[in-house]
């Protein structure tokens, strides 16, 4: 990163009026990648995915812009972060200067023990750890954020031999998955879908108190914390249980309802399935039986009372032989009934299956026209398909602004995405998953 755009981060923060770690206002605030990763909701993703001692004494070795710091500031006791570089140490200031937890010094202080000690890998030296070890309390624990596993030998000399290692997908600066390694042999499925491409990043952990940091029932802790406002985050922990594994859903800051929209708890069991969009993918003769089969799973779960049903669309449900069972049911709609999902969910099914140019879509046919189709089929008029549009255009509004006001121009821009995609033929269709609904942002949990 260059002195100029760490200068405007430092003043950024400086101006902040919510600088904390689930912040929108710094969230959104980046324009470019440099600027997006230290001010994203998920900076503390990797730290958040731990169980973490309660009211410890903290020791930071390379706080950089204040992501982390700020998020164990608000979850500790003490916190020591060291960030030599006095451009970012003032920007650390800035992101924590509401906080009576946090220090920040240019170098590690003289004395004291730590239960918690996190260490970017830039300054995992020999040196640095040996004082590391010596300061650790007697069930402490170290955290050594990298990209390589080239840094084990230097803990192994320090005497830090690593107790866990966790894989971050992408990576550690912004993980959407934090993964033991077990998952990948025990479900690989999972796996894959919640990681969504290679894990870049890796959590070493170190210490006596390193095997309470992540518990051996867990397999993973993934995130949706991206296009999303505050109100909206959740994460999901992935744990063994008597009877296999399940997924266990939360919000990470619980949230009255903005406008009827709001997220709440959800726990399925893991089953070893196919969504109904990846079946129809690979059995387009299926469409009229699945669509049918899903629109009566709607109405029963709608007669049941069930209030998430928003969720219960297509690449929700699993094809489990002869069942389909609806999976990750956490967005709530009060305003939306099983007719509105229906809609819904015959829109965004069109949209997936058209991003992956769907071999039964008719040649030459526009998105618009296969979601007409679609919903033909299980008795829509094609016309369904602009209130549809509509009402899923002001759901990513609120879901992405956290408000209902003001967001004249992110409604425009997202119902602009939409009436490009509706017009675009299937087979040379290639969505790019922004702003669609924030159902394109969950495909990480569709696919188990």
């Amino acid at each position: 990163m260059t002195a100029e755009k760490a200068r405007l981060l430092t003043t950024l923060l400086s101006l902040a009026e919510d600088t904390g770690s689930l912040s929108d206002e710094l969230h959104f605030a980046g324009w470019d990648a440099t600027e997006r990763v230290p001010l994203d909701h998920g900076t503390a993703n990797v730290l958040r995915a731990l169980v973490l001692p309660k009211a410890p004494r903290v020791l930071e070795v390379g706080a950089d812009f204040g992501g982390l710091t700020r998020y164990l500031g608000e979850v500790s006791a003490t916190v020591h972060a060291v960030e030599a570089d006095p451009v970012r140490a003032a920007a650390v200031r800035f992101r924590t200067r509401d906080l009576g937890t946090v220090t920040v010094h240019d170098r590690p202080p003289g004395s004291g023990t730590y239960d918690l000690v996190i260490v970017q890998q830039p300054y995992a030296t020999r040196s640095l750890l040996n004082v590391v070890r010596e300061r650790l309390s007697p069930t402490g624990a170290v955290v050594v954020l990298t990209a390589s596993r080239s840094v084990a030998k230097t803990l192994a000399a320090a005497g830090l031999e690593i107790q866990r290692e966790l894989r971050c997908a992408p990576g550690h600066e912004v993980a959407r998955a934090v993964l033991g390694t077990q998952i990948y042999t025990e479900l690989p499925r999972l796996s894959a879908a919640i990681t969504g491409g290679p894990a870049h990043g890796l959590a070493l952990l170190c210490g006596p108190g390193a095997a309470a940091l992540w518990p051996a029932y867990r397999l993973a802790t993934y995130f949706n914390t991206a296009e999303r406002a505050a109100f909206a985050c959740t994460r999901a922990d992935v744990v063994r249980t008597g009877e296999g594994a399940e997924v266990r859903r939360t919000p990470l800051a619980p949230s009255p309802p903005v406008a009827g929209i709001s997220v709440g708890p959800c726990t399925d069991k893991v089953y070893d399935a196919p969504t109904m969009v990846e079946v129809l993918l690979d059995e387009p003769e299926r469409v009229a039986e699945l669509l049918t089969g899903w629109r009566d799973l709607l109405r029963a779960e709608a007669a049941r009372g069930v209030e998430a049903l928003w969720d219960l669309v297509p690449h929700n449900v699993l094809v489990d032989g002869a069942t389909l069972r609806p999976i990750d049911l956490e967005w709530r709609n009060a305003d939306a009934g099983s007719p509105e999902v229906v809609e819904r969910g015959v829109l965004v099914l069109a949209d997936k299956l058209a991003d992956a140019g769907w071999s039964a879509a008719a040649d030459g046919g526009s998105v618009r026209d296969l979601a007409g189709w679609l919903g033909v089929l299980i008795g829509l008029h094609p016309s369904f398909v602009d209130t549809a549009v509509a009402r899923e255009v002001a759901f990513s509004t609120i879901a992405s602004c956290g408000t209902a006001h003001g967001t004249g121009e992110v409604r425009e821009a997202i119902a602009e995405i939409w009436r490009t995609r509706l017009a675009r033929t299937v087979h040379g269709y290639r969505s790019t998953k922004v702003g669609a609904g924030v159902a394109a942002n969950e495909d990480e949990v569709a696919k188990r």
